[in-house]
């Protein structure tokens, strides 16, 4: 009886179990009826289209109902980041149920209106703010936009501006929203104190931020303007100042803000903590043989005894790397530990190299090159794939390109290789134009109305090639030129150009009309020198002596020229349109008649060039040139091969071709020897604006009826001498210079100075 008890309780049991497994799992047959999806709808949607909600949507029609699938479906449409609220509902339909999709979306940003605001335009305003038009609405929007404002009215100096926001739904559910300013007045720093400060004054200290008090010109540069982010800054700028002054443990702490609502001013004073001043004590450089120690020391400025210098000591960790750089160890490194002795005041530094592996040049890329081809840039690299890495190499290889004159910009980056003993060059430019049409007009004071074009392209079909025409034409001359140019015949060292011209100039004491062409050849003979060498033929016709002006080397005639010109030149500067450093030697011979026929003469120049950074930003420039020229076999220098000074290209603020030997009438004659110095301070206000000031000597040296400002042959006593400013920028059209130069030695009937317009390099 018991066993029947149990037995029949077991079965009940089992029977339960199973009953409970279909209610659990409603996918049974047996639980519920499987729904069919009919139709989908979307409503409540007005502006985002019903196609985008339905993309998102993966319930199908004709597939059974999932909720499991409407709550990914709902995800997917929140996710869209549109809607408030979405809700889902279904309606009985003949076969099925109809999925009805309900969403509330969230407003857009409707018409920002943007009132109060004089001294900042709406339009930088609207750059500012995060509140866009058509943008979905968020309350934080709001919150964020207005800090914007104060911020960039704060950036300004207004302090005291009030920046207030309404926003108002639309029947079409935009956010139209307005933002009131007061703006308030400007607030300036009157006044930027230290204390603290004993080794070094205000002054100094002031003059190493970025922050400044406010001066008379304010209004033009925004100085005087509190930025609290700059002036963070600037407490960094002037620890490191410290510490290049040997001041290791200096600090500067918080600032101390001050404003005077009543009088618009702002106090700012700054706690210095100086420390000690410390001196560098042993300098001890590990060396493992792969560069001399001797080597590593003559590269490093730092020197026991000195004080101790931060800067300096970070300029020669990069000096160290880059001498191991250039023997392949692209990847040394130069770590300086310093150990402080603060009893004795002295830093003890120790060199520690870690060279690492030997690394050799992978892939060359070049990027950016949508005109040049890439063999006219590939052919400038003295780095080869395959070959050890040479920092100085790469280095070079991007001055080169540089110097082709194609590209605006120029970058070359590496990067880890394929394999970690490869170490890949990416090199990305940024084209200029090559091609121009110039036209231009101007006046001046010698030639009156002055008119210029010029057609040309400098880099024909993107092979680096050169074809130029232009013209210029005054008062007192008529140029006609053309020119082809090939750099690199067939990708060799070989230069190849050809010219034909026809030029006439005005002399004043003669004209000179001179029609001709001739042929170019040159190669390089190492990474700095070049040697050329040109035939040149010219007819040329004198006309307009006058009979008092007649002599040997000065009448009316027609003449052959025909010359050969070897040239030499050496030149390391970093950038041949904005250089900084180097220099450039240029030493000229030509030779003319004889065996060549026609008027027999020659003619020497050697030219000079230095550049060299001065302090902060200001560049040093040195230009000196010498010449001289004579007849031979009986024959005078003809007077159209004689030198003439004065202009925008040689002895600035004199009038063009003035310089030196006159007739009776005070007309230059020229000369045959000439004498030119120029030194000028430059600043670089941007990579393509440079303004100068310059102070030019010379004089040309000859015979003639004239010469009372000058000598028959070099007199280091007879020079002319001027000073003056100038500035020079890079044009589409190249290089643009405009100066004036003021007379030191203004002689009677002379003007004070002279503006001067020239095109091309400087010297």
């Amino acid at each position: 009886m018991t066993s029947g008890y149990f037995s029949n309780k077991l079965k009940i049991f089992f029977v339960v179990l199973i009953a409970c497994c279909f209610l659990i799992h409603p996918s049974s047959s047996l639980a519920q009826v499987t729904e069919i999806v009919t139709g989908i709808k979307v409503r409540g949607n007005q502006r985002v289209d019903e196609s985008t909600i339905l993309y998102y949507i993966k319930t199908k029609v004709d597939q059974p109902l999932s909720r499991q699938q409407i709550r990914r479906d709902i995800e997917q449409i929140y996710s869209l980041g549109q809607f408030k609220d979405i809700r889902v509902e279904t309606e009985e339909t003949d076969g099925g149920v109809e999925v009805i999709f309900i969403i509330e979306e969230i407003a857009s940003v409707g018409q920002i209106e943007i009132s109060g605001n004089d001294k900042i335009e709406t339009d930088d305003i609207r750059k500012k703010i995060t509140l866009k038009r058509g943008a979905t609405f968020q309350k934080h929007l709001i919150n964020e936009s207005e800090e914007e404002i104060i911020k960039l009215y704060h950036e300004k100096g207004y302090f005291f501006a009030q920046v207030k926001s309404r926003s108002q739904k639309t029947s079409d559910n935009l956010m139209d929203i307005e933002i009131r300013i007061r703006e308030g007045e400007k607030v300036n720093i009157e006044k930027i104190r230290f204390t603290g400060n004993k080794s070094f004054s205000d002054k100094k200290l002031r003059s190493q931020m970025e922050t400044s008090e406010k001066t008379w010109y304010s209004w033009l540069d925004d100085s005087g303007i509190y930025q609290k982010d700059i002036l963070s800054l600037d407490l960094f700028r002037i620890e490191s100042f410290y510490q290049d002054k040997g001041f290791i443990r200096v600090r500067a702490s918080e600032p101390k803000i001050e404003i005077n609502k009543k009088d618009k001013e702002i106090y700012i004073t700054i706690p210095i903590s100086e420390g000690p001043r410390y001196k560098i004590g042993k300098i001890v450089v590990e060396v493992d043989g792969t560069v001399p120690e001797e080597e590593i020391r003559s590269a490093m400025k730092t020197v026991q005894g000195e004080y101790y210098n931060r800067t300096a000591i970070n300029q020669d960790v990069l000096k160290v790397s880059d001498l191991y750089s250039r023997q392949g160890y692209a990847y040394a490194d130069v770590n300086p530990n310093i150990k402080i002795d603060d009893k004795t005041k002295v830093v003890d530094l120790t060199v520690e190299i870690e060279k690492g592996k030997k690394v050799y040049v992978g892939e060359i890329s070049i990027l950016g090159n949508v005109v040049t081809q890439d063999n006219v840039i590939r052919r400038e690299f003295r780095l080869k794939e395959g070959e050890l890495f040479n920092s100085e190499k790469l280095k070079r290889s991007k001055q080169r390109i540089n110097n082709l004159q194609f590209f605006e910009d120029v970058k070359i980056d590496t990067r880890r290789g394929k394999d970690p003993d490869l170490i890949d060059v990416v090199t990305t430019v940024t084209e200029r134009p090559t091609g121009s049409l110039s036209v231009g007009a101007g006046f001046s004071s010698v030639e009156n109305f002055i008119f210029t074009a010029s057609v040309s392209k400098n880099n024909i079909f993107g092979r680096g090639q050169k074809l130029s025409f232009s013209t210029s034409l005054s008062s007192i001359r008529s140029d006609f030129n053309i020119s082809f140019t090939d750099p690199r015949v067939f990708d060799s060292e070989f230069l190849l150009g050809i010219d034909l011209f026809n030029d006439d100039n005005d002399f004043i004491t003669f004209n000179s009309r001179r029609r001709g062409g001739g042929l170019r050849t040159g190669k390089s003979l190492t990474e700095y020198d070049w040697v050329g060498l040109s035939y040149r033929y010219e007819d040329v016709k004198i006309t307009d002596v006058d009979s008092a002006d007649v002599s040997e080397f000065l009448k009316n005639e027609d003449r052959i020229t025909s010359r050969i010109s070897p040239t030499y030149t050496r030149d390391t500067r970093d950038d041949f349109l904005n250089p900084s450093t180097g220099w450039r030697h240029v030493v000229r011979f030509e030779f003319a008649g004889g065996i060549l026929s026609g008027a027999d003469f020659t003619r020497t120049s050697y030219e000079v060039t230095y550049y060299h950074p001065l302090f902060g930003k200001l560049i040093g420039a040195v230009h000196g040139e010498i010449s001289y020229a004579s007849g031979y076999n009986g024959e005078d220098l003809p007077a159209f091969e004689r030198y003439f000074m004065g202009g925008p290209s040689s002895l600035r603020g004199f009038t063009i071709r003035d310089v030196g030997p006159k007739d009776n009438g005070g007309d230059p004659l020229g000369g045959e020897q000439a004498l030119l110095l120029n030194l000028e301070i430059q600043y670089p206000f941007t990579k393509s604006l440079r303004g100068f000031m310059f102070y030019d000597r010379g004089n040309v040296y000859g015979p003639g009826p004239d010469l009372s400002s000058t000598a028959k042959s070099f007199d280091l006593s007879k020079m002319r001498d001027s000073v003056g400013a100038g500035v020079r920028f890079l044009s589409p059209f190249g290089p643009i210079g405009l100066s004036y130069g003021i007379k030191l030695d203004k002689r009677t009937g002379e003007e004070a100075g002279e503006f001067h317009f020239s095109a091309g390099s400087a010297f």
